[in-house]
């Protein structure tokens, strides 16, 4: 997997960075895989990423990606709907099949 950062955009009001990223890839890559690797790329800690949409580009195996970083948790809280964060939710009990049917 290879993550290509197309545009960059700091936010301030809202307190997060967002990012357009293209990911080179010859699978589909789950949500939690991009996820983790953004972060280590990053250096930013993986609870602080959203990421809002992630689709397959028509005719390749590449991805595209919408991400939202922020600053801190209670930015993130205030201002994501809860659905979102419990789609973007860290495991990290290894209970990853329990935490997905709760959503």
């Amino acid at each position: 997997m290879n993550i290509v950062i197309e545009s960059k955009r700091e936010n301030k009001l809202l307190g997060r960075t967002e990012l357009y990223v293209r990911i080179k890839t010859n699978a589909p890559v789950t949500r939690k895989e991009f996820k983790t690797r953004l972060a280590a790329e990053l250096g930013v800690d993986e609870k602080l990423i959203i990421v809002d949409k992630m689709k397959t580009i028509t005719g390749s195996s590449d991805m595209e990606a919408f991400v939202k970083i922020y600053q801190d948790e209670e930015y993130l809280n205030k201002i994501e709907p809860k659905y979102k964060i419990e789609r973007n939710k860290v495991v990290e009990n290894g209970n990853e099949g329990e935490a997905e049917s709760q959503v």
